[in-house]
């Protein structure tokens, strides 16, 4: 047992040192979350009481990884140099001191197929730029633990060189390597055409960056939502070029780009769409969505035109009327400002459609045909002394009054009169206009001189007639006669006074 060992509750207030050889020479290069392993490892390997026990399971719980990706980062640090594997089950690591690594680089045995890699990938940079030791060793992880051919991971540094410039990011040349060996493309025929298509949406994708104002280099991300765009949707560059003039709701970016797509995409039925095409569907888009402002503006409605649901109501009503007609029965539906609806407006519409009402002059002089049957009527409830409003059911009886049956507006008045107080006053009205329509009555004195036939008619069949009063059932029983020679102990008076109760 050691003579001394740290107080493992300290550990947090000690420090770890970190050379700046690594800083500088290994962690620009190193892949996303190997320098958080590296760190987590070499804290415990200063501190080894405090990490007595830990395993690579535990380390990936800790950092919220896969045990698979922190032995991958470890395998990266001893091609490194800066580890050493020492046990294999389970397995263990030395850390070594990194300045001793880089200065061990000329002594240490050479790795001949290494060492011709790394030549051919200084090649490829020139002077342009000098590769750290920890990017080389990154291209070559991708030939021995990707198991690309190492001609493939050259034309691949090749072509981000050429087409991103010699100082593009390692880290973002592991993501298209990964790609690489995800798609099986282990062969140079296949690498030309991926980079070759890789390349166009690289541009096509910066194209769209600089379309929004956003001078830098694209992501993979953003790559890989152009690809599906051009690609899966079928959009034509230009048309995705086309389309950023959507965006004017907010910051521009890619997310709200590509719902926008979507959107086109869904109502073009999900066809190929040139820039061309693409114009004319957004004009058109556009056009049909002022045309539903307007009648949502004459109907009073707040609905929102460009909502998919009021697009197809407002589909449904232009098969059946002009747009000009629709925007007259919202006008129409807006006069009752408590029961106005779209559903309201479709109903109107379908009335015009089934009356032939399909053009604006029609419906203007339906209208005014409508307006001058209610004021009529009016005048008719006035003299009926009612304040009803005309119903559809009115105005079809004055229809046939004036119409089939050809009476004045004077006759009618006069009916109206005699119509005062009834309980239907206008269902009296038609049966006193049907009399005078069969007795031939079209003037107002004929119309008064059958008046007063019908009432002295009707007065004299009730001549004598005594309206029959109300009997409980106490009172239908046989009911017994009065007679005045029976009861002489009565007078006359008397008698007549017990008929009177009796009956």
């Amino acid at each position: 047992m050691a003579l001394f060992e740290p107080d493992k509750a300290g550990i947090l207030w000690d420090a770890t040192a970190l050379p700046n050889a690594f800083i500088c020479e290994y962690m620009p290069s190193a892949p996303e979350g190997y320098v958080k392993v590296y760190l987590f490892g070499l804290l415990y390997a200063h501190f080894p009481a405090a990490g007595e026990g830990l395993t690579a399971a535990a380390v990936a719980r800790e950092l919220s990884m896969e045990e698979s990706d922190v032995l991958a980062a470890y395998q990266y640090w001893e091609r490194c140099r800066l580890v050493t594997r020492t046990q294999d089950k389970p397995p263990r690591f030395t850390y070594r001191n990194v300045q001793q690594a880089v200065l061990g680089k000329q002594t240490m045995p050479q790795d001949e197929a290494y060492m011709q890699f790394a030549q051919a990938l200084y090649a490829i940079f020139g002077d342009k730029r000098k590769l750290h030791g920890g990017e080389t060793q990154l291209c070559y992880e991708w030939v021995e633990q990707l198991g690309l051919p190492r001609e493939v991971v050259l034309l691949l540094v090749q072509h981000l060189a050429s087409a991103r410039g010699v100082h593009f990011s390692f880290k973002e040349a592991q993501k298209l390597a990964v790609e690489l060996t995800e798609r099986h493309i282990t062969s140079l025929d296949d690498a030309e055409q991926f980079f070759a298509r890789s390349q166009a949406a690289w541009e096509g994708t910066q194209r769209v960056l600089r379309r929004m104002s956003k001078f830098r280099t694209p992501t993979v991300d953003e790559i890989d939502l152009y690809l599906k765009w051009t690609k899966e949707w079928g959009f034509a560059p230009k048309a995705v070029e086309t389309a950023c003039a959507e965006m004017t709701g907010g910051d521009p970016s890619f997310k709200y780009l590509d719902s926008i797509l979507r959107g086109i995409g869904e109502r073009a039925g999900r066809k190929a769409t040139s820039a061309e095409q693409l114009t004319k569907q957004l004009q058109k888009e556009k056009s049909e969505a002022e045309c539903i402002r307007e009648v949502l503006r004459a109907a009073g409605l707040g609905a929102n035109a460009n909502e998919e649901t009021v697009r197809a109501v407002y589909r449904g009503m232009l098969a059946k009327l002009p747009h000009g007609t629709i925007v007259l029965a919202a006008r129409e539906i807006s006069r009752k400002k408590k029961t106005q609806s779209l559903d309201k407006l479709v109903e109107l519409v379908e009335a015009w459609s089934q009356k032939g009402l399909t053009d604006e002059a029609d419906v203007q002089a339906y209208l005014a045909q409508i307006k001058e049957q209610n004021d009529q009527l009016r005048t008719l409830f006035t003299h009926m002394g009612t304040s009803s409003l005309p119903t559809p059911r009115d105005r079809e009886l004055l229809v046939k009054w004036r119409g089939e049956w050809g009476f004045s507006m004077e006759v009618l008045c006069k009916a109206a009169q005699y119509s005062t107080g009834k309980n239907a006053p206008m269902a009296f009205m038609d049966k006193v206009l049907s009399d005078f329509h069969a007795n031939g009555v079209v003037t107002v004195d004929a119309a008064e001189a059958e008046h007063a036939r019908h009432r002295e008619r009707y007065a004299a069949k009730n001549v004598g007639v005594k309206p029959a009063g109300k009997t409980v059932i106490e009172q239908r029983y046989e009911q017994r006669e009065y007679v005045g020679d029976k009861y002489t102990s009565l007078t006359q008076e008397e008698i007549e006074e017990a008929l009177r109760y009796d009956t």
